[in-house]
């Protein structure tokens, strides 16, 4: 199907709840807080705003996937990225599941420069762990294997997502539905063939999401003048009409 060397260590995981961490610790003695880092250099920096993506800072739709709002957030995810990434990528090995985590993260950063407030900061790496549960989801269905207990997993998340405020339902959504579409590249592609058709079906996917990006920031009108930081986050001040 596709293949983990037996014994194979999940190394991409760690690093990556490794790096989150280290994002986290810039961004909490840049604060001096823990609470609520919003206010730090390196997430002002990082945030994805769509209106300053758009504008030349490109880097937001990737920074902000390993940047977090403060110590709840992180810990929530960093929990929930160990819990789905070790069997994942124990199954796909690292180098697709290196491959699924980062086209998730896009996926998610795609969804809110489409349809977010393009004035209003998103930051966390939820949406590219979305796409680890929409990618395990097809993976274990792929084995036939019982999913129902996954399925009530992503099930409750949509329904906190929807229900909670402050949480970006874009990147949640977007991350799910490219984690899965990556994860049936993964899984399904017949044997004959295998890893040629998990290399188109990546860069495929991959150009899709770029593209859509830059067809966003291209048409998206520019209408903001400063930025105003507040306590929980940073807004972008709207131009006086």
């Amino acid at each position: 199907m596709s293949g983990a060397r037996l014994g194979e260590q999940p190394v991409v995981t760690y690093a990556l709840i490794a790096v989150n961490l280290a994002f986290f610790v810039v961004t909490a003695l840049q604060a001096r807080a823990v609470m609520t880092v919003t206010q730090s250099s390196l997430y002002l920096q990082g945030a994805l705003l769509p209106e300053l993506a758009s504008t030349g800072e490109w880097w937001r739709v990737l920074t902000s996937g390993f940047l977090h709002v403060g110590l709840w957030h992180i810990a929530v995810n960093m929990f929930s990225l160990y819990f789905l990434g070790l069997p994942l990528e124990r199954i796909l090995g690292r180098v697709r599941f290196g491959v699924v985590y980062g086209l998730s993260l896009l996926g998610g950063s795609a969804a809110v420069m489409l349809f977010s407030d393009p004035l209003v900061p998103t930051a966390g790496a939820s949406g590219a762990i979305f796409g680890l549960m929409g990618a395990l989801l097809v993976t274990v269905r792929r084995l036939r294997y019982d999913a129902r207990q996954l399925i009530a997993i992503v099930v409750i998340n949509l329904i906190i997502t929807f229900q909670v405020s402050n949480i970006s339902w874009q990147a949640h959504l977007g991350g799910l539905v490219v984690g899965a579409a990556i994860g049936a590249v993964m899984v399904y592609p017949p044997r004959e063939q295998r890893k040629r058709w998990q290399l188109l079906g990546s860069i495929g996917i991959g150009v899709v999401l770029i593209a859509v990006m830059a067809v966003r920031a291209v048409s998206l009108p520019h209408q903001y003048c400063s930025i105003e930081p507040t306590p929980t986050a940073t807004y972008l001040v709207r131009c006086a009409t």
